[in-house]
């Protein structure tokens, strides 16, 4: 069933809607008696409540935009600004995320394979080991506690084929990504703290240093936050040498062609894109949005970069009823100020997904309000912790927040709530959002009895 978004008239009409509602307040109710207390339905004791939010003169100056619905009975419960373009933030990660779903699969893995180029004569290649990668982002200390151990088993593998030395290089081949490794739009702060480049080959999420990790004292110090590649390679090249194997040539600059000449020692799979999502949505983590951007484009336009990606996104919301100019897709992660989203969009979004056979991956993955990910902390001892699924998103005067939330009565809502251009502090827009996330959980269709 196609989403009814019933947007709001004129700015004069809601005046005017205001006003005449003012007036009736302090009226008795026709055919009553004088006095006589008059019960509000439920839709509008939530309607005034969050028009009072929104009114509260801090938030004067700022750009805020507001869409509730009920999907099952296609019913808007509240819209305003609901059309309106905003910067996102890891909002978009929503759109990356449940695309990326819908698109790869949940099932869906990155494979990496380690070849050899030359022979192997008695433990010794004689030749080039290359790692051919597809952006398989989980070998970090988030998905396996120590990145490094999870890199120590790959050496062990390998040393288990027979590998005792490379005549060689270790080099990168296939070159998954011809992207560049940052994102469209984002800023110099980023580069050193959020915004860790992207790669076909990524280690600990592109932030480590492989040295002080592993506590060895002859190897190459190296830091992600450039070349990722490089960075994979170091951590490899640094376990290869816990195994007593040996790399005569070093870490190759270049990235090695793939031809007939390649032969597969060993190759393996990340987890499954459910699994995946949790690590993505649930702390904001912006690497794994840049992946899969690129994984997109790569599975669904033939090659690796942000821009196909963000083709493939934009077709699959136009796909899902978003309208054409409710949006506009730079990055995975949100980091870019170019990305831009309407609330009906991200509404959209999270109505579409949830008619995917694998919409519980995506519900899983989003954090749960007082009990994980970005709002953990957030809607403690209210009727929206343990209960609302919902994507932050963060940066300078933009704060987002868009998911789920279940009525008393038990029916799902799905909102967003986006916020840009204000100059009060965050927690001010924190309490506005919790404020309204917790009338929607405390919301009654019908007054109770």
């Amino acid at each position: 069933m196609r989403m009814s978004l019933r947007l709001v008239a004129t700015f004069g009409a809601r005046v005017g809607v205001i006003a005449l509602a003012a007036l009736s307040a302090c009226m008795p109710p026709s055919g009553s008696r004088q006095g006589q207390v008059v019960v509000k339905a439920p839709r509008e004791v939530l309607t005034g409540s969050i028009d009072s939010l929104l009114a509260d003169s801090q938030f004067r100056g700022a750009q805020l935009g507001v869409l509730i619905v009920n999907p099952r009975t296609a019913d808007t419960l509240y819209s305003q600004n609901a059309g309106k373009l905003f910067m996102p933030a890891s909002n978009q990660k929503i759109l990356t995320g449940a695309v990326a779903l819908a698109q790869l699969g949940p099932e869906y893995r990155y494979r990496t394979a380690i070849m050899k180029r030359g022979a192997l004569r008695e433990g010794a290649l004689e030749g080039d080991l290359v790692v051919v990668g597809n952006g398989d982002p989980t070998l970090s200390d988030r998905v396996h506690g120590d990145a490094m151990v999870a890199m120590a088993a790959i050496a062990d593998s390998l040393a288990g084929r027979g590998l005792r030395s490379v005549t060689g290089k270790l080099a990168s081949g296939g070159d998954a990504f011809p992207d560049a490794i940052y994102g469209y739009g984002w800023e110099l702060d980023d580069l050193t703290s959020s915004g860790a480049p992207v790669d076909e080959l990524l280690f600990d999420e592109g932030m480590v240093n492989v040295l002080r990790r592993v506590g060895l004292r002859d190897s190459v110090v190296e830091t992600g936050t450039s070349d990722p590649t490089r960075a994979y390679l170091a951590a490899l090249d640094t376990a290869l040498r816990g195994r007593g194997i040996t790399v005569a040539g070093g870490i190759a600059d270049s990235i090695v062609t793939l031809d007939a000449g390649l032969d597969t020692l060993y190759a393996f799979s990340s987890p499954p894109l459910r699994e995946i999502l949790r690590h993505f949505e649930k702390p904001s983590q912006n690497q794994i949005g840049e992946i899969l951007i690129r994984t997109l484009g790569r599975e669904r336009a033939g090659v690796g970069i942000a821009d196909s990606g963000a083709a493939v996104i934009s077709r699959q919301l136009l796909a899902w009823g978003a309208e054409k100019d409710g949006f506009v897709v730079y990055d995975g992660s949100g980091l870019s100020r170019h990305n831009l989203v309407s609330p009906e969009t991200l509404v959209r979004t999270l109505v579409a997904i949830q008619r995917d056979t694998a919409f519980s991956a995506f519900y899983d993955a989003l954090p749960i309000a007082a009990t994980d990910g970005t709002v953990r902390t957030r809607m403690a001892g209210t009727a929206a912790a343990g209960n609302m699924h919902a994507k932050t998103g963060t940066l300078e005067f933009v704060r987002s927040l868009s998911g789920y939330v279940t009525t008393a009565d038990g029916e799902r809502l799905v909102f967003s709530l986006l916020s840009n251009h204000f100059i009060v502090p965050v927690d001010a827009i924190n309490r506005f959002q919790d404020a309204v996330v917790t009338a929607l959980a405390n919301y009654r269709s019908s007054p109770s009895r």
